[in-house]
């Protein structure tokens, strides 16, 4: 492995969409205005699923899109990665999270990470660019961009054993609304084929605003009392990075917002960077045997009054949700355990 002198800048999104944005600077124009604008929690209450996007990410211009594909063997991985490598200049490749010779200590898990391979040297080394940033509980993971071999690049790949079902369906919901899995999953990467990812949620009503909040404060705490198989940390500390991203956005685009705006997007930035410690604390004191339901509730029920009194100001600015599938929403307060 080679590493560049010089790293990409992050934009503190999460495993997936930070490096789909460094993807789709070079393919949809507005690319960063439209991940801001696409930010929306939704969960479904019948699967615990999350879609943290309102519009299908994967859609390119020109009535395109990006498809996963597999390969059960790394040597038929490696030819079809380069050969969307030459036809289009780069390519999205998911990697193991726990894999990645970069990351120092250990990642929390092997998950499922996009990758952005954007060259191939006359030494048959690839060129990765990973911009993502992470702290983790015995590690870290800071942005990386350099050449790998092939061996280097099979073995940041290889899921030998599959999807666990919660990858899985992280996986098709990477983009906000289903993308079919490939048949096999050893070895996965994206394609641009022509098509368009229909923006429907699966399923019955999926909550978004408060009612999403709720749900995930509810969840967790089930995931708590269990043995915290589903990892909904994980897929709220991206919801966090989202939001976080969605506010820096408004606040850095050159829209004029008054004092009290400005006071209002920033307690809500402030309360979705709380979260996710917040939430770890939770976790680890139940771990220990002293579970801390209040604290969680608390936590979502903070933020849900913060977003619901933001709701109108991203509407103004072009931030508010757009319609898929029929959503149910709840305006009740939620309540401390």
């Amino acid at each position: 492995m080679r590493t560049d002198s010089t790293m990409p800048t992050g934009v503190g999104l999460s495993c997936y969409t930070e490096n789909l944005a460094g993807y789709l600077s070079a393919r949809t124009p507005g690319s960063t205005d439209l991940l801001a604008r696409s930010v929306r929690l939704a969960v479904d209450p019948a699967t615990g699923a999350f879609s943290h996007h309102d519009r299908a990410l994967n859609n390119l211009p020109g009535g395109r899109r990006l498809a996963y594909r597999g390969a059960i063997d790394a040597e038929s991985a490696l030819a079809g990665i380069d050969a969307e490598l030459a036809e289009h200049g780069r390519v999205l490749v998911i990697a193991d999270s726990g894999s990645l010779p970069w990351l120092t200590g250990s990642a929390d898990d092997h998950a499922p990470h996009l990758l952005l391979v954007d060259g191939l040297g006359p030494d048959g080394h690839r060129h990765v660019v990973d911009g993502f940033t992470a702290l983790f509980s015995n590690g870290s993971q800071d942005p990386f961009a350099g050449s790998v071999s092939d061996e280097e690049l099979k073995d940041m790949l290889a899921f030998p054993h599959g999807l666990s079902p919660v990858h899985r369906t992280r996986n098709a919901l990477a983009f906000g609304f289903p993308v079919a899995p490939p048949a096999y999953e050893t070895y996965q990467w994206l394609v641009e084929e022509r098509g368009t990812t229909k923006e429907e949620l699966p399923g019955g009503p999926w909550l978004t605003g408060v009612a999403a909040l709720e749900e995930s404060a509810r969840l967790l705490l089930a995931d708590m009392d269990g043995d915290g198989s589903r990892g909904l940390l994980e897929d709220i500390w991206a919801a966090a990075q989202h939001h976080i991203f969605r506010d820096a956005h408004l606040l850095t685009a050159g829209t004029e917002l008054s004092s009290a705006e400005l006071q209002t997007v920033r307690s809500s930035t402030a309360k979705w960077r709380e979260l996710p410690r917040v939430l770890r604390f939770a976790a680890n004191s139940a771990r220990r045997g002293r579970p801390r339901p209040s604290l969680v509730t608390g936590a979502f029920a903070t933020l849900a009054e913060l977003e619901a009194a933001a709701a109108p100001l991203h509407a103004v600015h072009g931030h508010r949700a757009r319609a898929s599938r029929p959503v149910r929403t709840r305006s009740h307060t939620m309540q401390g355990g």
